[in-house]
């Protein structure tokens, strides 16, 4: 497994597993577990949580069935979740909203420890930019649960480059990474100037949603349409499936993203590790990139 290092000290799998959707999946206490150890077999030992996902059970259910029954796990893997989303009825609240303060983020924290059964969580990301965040206290916060021994590295998620900027300014601890969308289906941050602050701070980004939600195997937009044919062609040509592509296409790239499975297959696990050893040329990539947008570069 390719391994990606983050700030000083934090190396994560370069393929990450995304729990989003354990609630969904069905797994849970041995056949959860089993598909864990399955997964830091093959080398992935990052895990990607957040305590919003599945109406805030994924964290518990996945605490449950792995960490309560096997503790002695815990220090092979890598844990991630976040903080800063309030869902209808989480805090006696009838609408979503996001939440930077240092209150919810503490609260958070302690909620996140308490169901994933574990005493520390490797990396903490702000999920979302609250437009009412003061920096000043949303960083007081992370360095609060920093200096407790609860939190080990800070991120965020979904965040511009002036947004990291104006969090990390407050900041006597490093930003590591930021948590973005990027697909074939996706491709705005990398002309944004999300990819070149990526660069510019030697940032590595972690994708969620890596194969655009599977809207390129059924999908009837156009957008959609375009890109099967295309990558069709191409794991034709490659000989592989058509996943394996979309996930080389972000691979490709120079600042090292680490993709977020959104599955709990292990067959479609296996082929998001195996696409780290397709290297797609030049002409494929940019050939997925025309068919995402609808044009050619001039």
């Amino acid at each position: 497994m390719k391994r990606v290092k983050l700030g000083k000290s934090l190396e994560l799998s370069k393929v990450i597993l995304g729990c989003m959707r354990i609630k969904d999946s069905g797994l849970e206490g041995s056949k959860l577990l089993n598909m864990v150890k399955e997964c830091l077999d093959l080398g992935i030992d990052t895990i990607d949580h957040a305590p919003v996902y599945g109406g805030y059970t994924c964290e518990k259910i996945f605490g449950d069935a792995v960490l309560k029954a096997e503790p002695s796990l815990r220090k092979k893997m890598k844990i991630v979740t976040k903080a800063g989303i309030v869902c209808p009825g989480a805090r006696d609240n009838k609408i979503i909203y996001y939440d930077s303060t240092k209150k919810e983020i503490l609260a958070e924290v302690e909620e996140s420890l308490q169901k994933l059964s574990t005493d520390y969580i490797d990396l903490l990301l702000i999920h979302r930019p609250d437009p009412l965040a003061d920096p000043a206290e949303t960083a007081d916060a992370l360095e609060t649960v920093v200096k407790q021994g609860k939190v080990l590295n800070i991120g965020v998620s979904n965040y511009m480059p002036f947004q990291i900027d104006a969090l990390q300014a407050k900041l006597s601890i490093p930003i590591v990474t930021d948590q973005m969308e990027f697909s074939v289906k996706n491709v705005d941050n990398y002309f944004n100037g999300v990819s070149d602050y990526s660069l510019k701070k030697n940032m590595p980004m972690m994708a969620w949603s890596p194969l655009g939600g599977g809207s390129v195997f059924a999908g009837t937009d156009e957008q959609s349409l375009r890109l099967k044919a295309v990558i069709e062609k191409i794991a034709k040509e490659r000989n592989v499936g058509m996943d394996l592509v979309m996930y080389a296409f972000l691979f490709k790239h120079p600042m090292n993203i680490m993709a977020i499975t959104g599955t709990m297959n292990m067959s479609r696990i296996r082929n998001a590790i195996d696409a780290l050893e397709l290297d797609l040329s030049y002409e494929e990539w940019y050939e997925i990139l025309a068919a995402s947008r609808g044009y050619n570069v001039p």
